[in-house]
């Protein structure tokens, strides 16, 4: 029997990018430019130094504009690469189901979107996937609150202080009280086997479906980071990214973890 490789990655990059259609009426929001570079750059990029030595491109909305960068950016990662036209319309599960036949030859994949932009280690998370023989691995933050934060003395109403941006250790839900709760960053990693599963899901939201199911059975890890984690999802969220002065900084050194010599 064939051996299997290891690792491969899958890039969603196929959606209209509707709550940020100032930008994506023109051009896919993978490639909107932050500091000069198209965000799919950086999770192309990690995913490069990380060992991961085939990506699949699942292309939808604009997909011909993702291919040319690819071949323009990237020629010399193309023999790592499998560009696939999935349809502008086409669900996110319906997706995996088409390129599903190029993951066979790998025991699991990255499975992460491209417009989101992190500094966490991704060798560290595919690490962590295989020793400890995970079916699934997710990987969770610790979230900042934008919108501000009351500190407030419990059974009290006086304000002790107002903060912005500070980290969020962990969150608490309904029912689950003796449970901490992280943000899902989107990056995972799904053992191939798994797409057995997938091709049974008929519903959209196929991750829940999917992680609960092996959760049941214990086979789902979770790797907690505290880095540089932004996803671009609006307007606003790209202005910010632009203009604040921290994110700035933390961009420049993303880029030049990402440049550096292994």
């Amino acid at each position: 029997m064939k051996k299997k490789l290891s690792i491969a990655a899958v890039v969603l990059c196929g959606g209209i990018g509707t709550r940020i259609k100032e930008i994506t009426h023109s051009i896919p929001k993978s490639l909107i430019k932050i500091q000069k570079k198209p965000l799919i750059w950086f999770t192309i990029s990690s995913l490069l130094k990380s060992g991961v030595n085939k990506i699949i491109f699942p292309l939808g909305y604009k997909g011909n504009q993702i291919e040319n960068y690819l071949k323009n950016d990237f020629k010399n990662n193309l023999h790592q690469f499998s560009i696939i036209k999935t349809g502008i319309n086409t669900e996110i599960i319906d997706r995996i189901k088409k390129i599903a036949p190029l993951l066979k030859d790998h025991e699991s994949f990255v499975f992460t979107n491209s417009d989101t932009l992190f500094s966490f280690d991704l060798k560290k998370f595919i690490s962590f996937h295989q020793k400890n023989k995970y079916k699934i691995s997710l990987s969770g933050i610790k979230m900042r609150t934008s919108w501000g934060s009351l500190i407030v003395k419990e059974n009290e109403k006086k304000l002790k202080k107002f903060l912005k941006n500070e980290i969020i250790e962990t969150y608490q839900l309904k029912d689950y009280s003796n449970y901490k709760c992280f943000r899902n960053t989107g990056v995972s990693i799904i053992d191939t086997d798994c797409l057995n599963e997938i091709k049974k899901i008929k519903s959209k939201d196929f991750e829940t479906v999917l992680f609960n199911k092996f959760a049941q059975k214990k086979k789902v890890g979770t790797l907690i980071y505290d880095d540089f984690w932004y996803p671009v999802e609006t307007k606003k969220d790209y202005d910010e990214l632009q203009k604040n002065k921290i994110y700035k900084k933390k961009i420049q050194t993303l880029k030049k973890k990402i440049n550096a010599k292994n």
